[in-house]
């Protein structure tokens, strides 16, 4: 269950970071189509950051539930921290170009290594998370 969970969430981040990293024009044509392309700069700052941190807070709430269970605590689960830390990073990529002018390079680089953190600890959780209901099977 944790599984599909997690998985609604790494798609809402990765959602949001193809439309940060180049399929912005993509929904900027669909709103212009639908007659919205004057919300096209309002879409990012209060459609895409709200939707990255729920997405965002998803995955790390699931990567926690996954710590207490297979760790005990999720404080001693590194794929929590791992999610923590880069969906904070992708988080703070989404936003940084829209705080400081020029930034828009150092946000790119930023959503690509916390995509990468957040996306490498989903599956390491899912790897672990499979261990465990394979691992009595086994010793049988």
């Amino acid at each position: 269950m944790t599984s599909k969970r997690q998985s609604f969430g790494l798609f809402g981040s990765l959602f949001v970071s193809a439309c940060c990293l180049g399929a912005g024009p993509v929904l900027a044509a669909l709103a212009a189509t639908l007659g919205f392309s004057a919300f096209h700069s309002l879409l990012n700052v209060f459609v895409l950051l709200p939707l990255m941190t729920i997405s965002v807070l998803w995955v790390v709430w699931n990567l926690r539930i996954q710590g207490r269970a297979l760790a005990g605590s999720a404080a001693r689960y590194p794929a929590f921290w791992s999610g923590l830390i880069g969906g904070a990073l992708a988080w703070v990529g989404v936003l940084l170009p829209h705080v400081v002018a020029g930034s828009k390079e150092a946000g790119t680089a930023l959503i690509i290594i916390g995509m990468t953190f957040l996306i490498g600890a989903s599956v390491w959780s899912l790897i672990d998370q499979r261990r465990r209901l394979d691992g009595p099977a086994r010793s049988v």
